[in-house]
């Protein structure tokens, strides 16, 4: 009886591997692909809304078929959750109300840098009670990276957005070409965040590569600028690289991918630039 009451206790501690959450919700389209990742299928109470839309997320066929919600206590209260994952600015009055309620909520913060990835890995897997799948995930992550190298000469990449913007300093996407290699414009010209960028600007830069998203079917005026005719003629020989744009959106580990494909554009611009000068 005794040993019983002990093995049971010992289930329940923190770190014991034993009590795992079994009703896990998402309330944020990054935890949801984390938790995806990390979680069994069969503890997944719910995901947010936004975990089946393209534009958002890389795991929208894996979320096909789980229950979803909008932020909101009413449709989380009756769940009954054992965990609640939601980010830095998620839905605040409901995550106020259920930590009120005693729920245990965890916010995930935005990623900014590869390293935040692997602290919110670990936050999940830890939360999970998954903590060698995690451990496991980042190593996966960081074999995919390329070795620092120290090559003397780094490229130009300009990221440009719908309306003219582009990512700067403390941004995901600006991280992510510095680990390909590459120096950043945004970062050149002082942008901070998020910020616009003037076509005269880009042009004159002459970045080495042109990094867009993938345009959308429906026509706007926030893309018209891709069309310009001084940036296609400017751009006419230059790379340009089209990547999707729930690439950007969360600190997922699809984010090697993108550092491994960004490495293998910047290793054939510098064999191109030596060639042309010998």
């Amino acid at each position: 009886m005794r040993a019983a009451l002990v093995l049971l206790i010992a289930g329940f501690l923190p770190g014991s591997g034993t009590a795992k959450p079994a009703r896990i919700v998402s309330m944020n389209v990054c935890a949801d692909q984390l938790l995806l990742l990390l979680a069994d299928r069969d503890k997944i109470a719910s995901l947010s809304f936004l975990a089946t839309d393209i534009s958002t997320s890389m795991m929208t066929e894996e979320a096909v078929g789980l229950p979803q919600n909008h932020g909101r206590s009413e449709e989380i209260l009756p769940l009954e959750p054992d965990l609640i994952l939601a980010g830095e600015y998620t839905a605040r009055p409901t995550v106020y109300l259920l930590r009120k309620l005693g729920f245990e909520v965890i916010d995930l913060p935005v990623a900014h840098s590869l390293d935040d990835i692997r602290a919110n890995i670990r936050t999940v897997a830890d939360a999970v009670g998954e903590t060698a799948r995690g451990e496991a995930m980042i190593a996966a992550f960081d074999r995919k990276l390329p070795k620092p190298e120290d090559t003397g000469y780094r490229p130009l990449a300009a990221l440009y957005w719908a309306n003219g913007f582009t990512s700067g300093v403390g941004t995901l996407a600006s991280a992510v070409v510095e680990a390909a290699g590459f120096r950043n414009l945004g970062t050149e010209i002082g942008v901070r965040g998020i910020g616009q960028v003037p076509l005269e600007t880009l042009i004159s830069a002459r970045p080495d590569i042109l990094i867009v998203n993938e345009p959308v079917e429906a026509p706007a005026m926030a893309t018209q600028k891709f069309r310009h005719p001084a940036l296609q003629t400017a751009f006419l020989d230059q790379e340009r690289l089209v990547l999707p744009p729930n690439l950007w959106v969360c600190g997922t580990p699809d984010i090697a991918d993108a550092v491994a494909a960004l490495h293998e554009t910047r290793d054939a611009i510098l064999s191109s630039t030596l060639a042309n000068a010998e």
